[in-house]
């Protein structure tokens, strides 16, 4: 996600336009570093050349010393349109693009982040688009463009979500949950994941919708993710805080509204995807997001799904999902209190068709289907 630029000073700004270039631009520099010998025995030990590039820059770099082969490339994250793009310094975003560029064909999760990246070709590089075609002509070369929407592996979670680990642990969610209906969501904890405004919209829910206290809990499950940072650091303890806010303001003797672990324990995430009443994806920007796939597969008794339209599988799941706007706190709680009083025949008949939507391009064949298009 690219964020507005700030109101003041930003020290990372200043980090990126130093950081950036040397890493992603400058092919013609890296090119000869990939290009030169070993050095002689007894000369000082250098650093492996092109360590810590990102990949953006391989299929260029791959283009001038090899011709010969074809080049795929595979982007799973969301792209930006060209008004956030271009708030990277200009030299980085024309390296970004032309790295991609060198490659036959690039691939995107969404058609969405397809055009967008296209529209950023135009407009930083003055490529030539055909948006019918997906195509990005530029510098007497065309890349093609393709969308491969990764889905869920059925036949694994299927088989896992009913091993005797998650048994136990489904065992253990159901006597904390009692007969009320949960909520669940299971995400990496980072900030695009917007796990505090799913906690605000649920505490929200509470607030103005007295029949659901005691009659509903919140099992969310958000796990480690580059602790090394400080600002995920802040939000985990912002995730914390909140849900324990939560907990202090509605709890009772025998009812406590949101089951929150940061430890990560995949057996324990297929137990409540089994177990869900609701499935809440609600991230600010995402390029797929698989959750929202894999609950509705290993759901046992199926499971309506609120899904922000900002997450890349809204592309293929809409149908059958209650969307959200992923900033709109009171919109995301009147989704939960609509999916929490879905009735079971058309929770059932959703969740059905979400489920075949989730597995209509296997991992394996999603795989495939981009070498076959090389």
């Amino acid at each position: 996600m690219v964020r507005p630029p700030p109101a003041v000073p930003d020290p990372g700004a200043a980090r990126l336009r130093r950081g950036l270039p040397h890493r992603v631009g400058r092919l013609p520099r890296l090119q000869h570093r990939l290009r030169r010998g070993p050095r002689r025995r007894g000369r000082p030990r250098r650093r492996r050349p092109g360590a810590g590039l990102p990949p953006v820059a391989g299929p260029a770099l791959l283009r001038e010393l090899r011709p010969d082969l074809r080049i795929g490339h595979f982007s799973h994250t969301p792209w930006a349109p060209p008004d956030y793009y271009r708030l990277l310094p200009d030299d980085v975003a024309a390296d970004v693009l032309e790295g991609i560029l060198g490659a036959d064909r690039a691939a995107f999760l969404t058609r969405r982040w397809a055009l967008a990246f296209a529209d950023c070709c135009e407009a930083v590089l003055g490529a030539e688009v055909d948006r019918e075609a997906l195509t990005v002509t530029h510098a007497g070369r065309t890349t093609r463009l393709g969308v491969h929407g990764l889905g869920a592996d059925a036949d694994f979670l299927r088989e896992r979500a009913h091993r005797p680990d998650v048994d136990e642990r489904l065992a253990a969610l159901r006597e904390a949950v009692g007969d009320r209906r949960t909520v669940v969501r299971v995400d990496r904890t980072e900030l695009s994941k917007n796990i505090v405004r799913g906690l605000l919209a649920y505490r929200h829910l509470l607030r103005t919708r007295p029949e659901w206290l005691d009659k509903v809990v919140h099992i969310a499950f958000a796990y480690p993710s580059r602790t090394d940072l400080a600002e995920y650091r802040e939000y985990t303890a912002a995730v914390q805080r909140i849900a324990e806010e939560i907990n202090a303001e509605f709890a009772t003797p025998d009812w406590q509204p949101v089951l929150l672990h940061v430890n990560d324990d995949f057996p324990r995430s297929l137990a409540a995807y089994r177990l869900a009443d609701v499935a809440l994806v609600n991230p600010i920007r995402d390029g797929m997001n698989l959750v929202a796939k894999e609950v509705p597969v290993v759901s046992d008794h199926g499971c309506a799904l609120v899904l922000s339209r900002e997450a890349g599988a809204h592309e293929e799941l809409a149908e059958d999902a209650i969307t959200v706007n992923p900033f709109d706190v009171v919109a995301t709680a009147d989704a939960l209190a609509r999916a929490l009083a879905m009735p079971p025949a058309e929770r059932a008949d959703r969740n059905k068709r979400l489920a075949a939507a989730a597995t209509a391009l296997p991992p394996q064949q999603w795989f495939l289907d981009q070498l076959d298009a090389l």
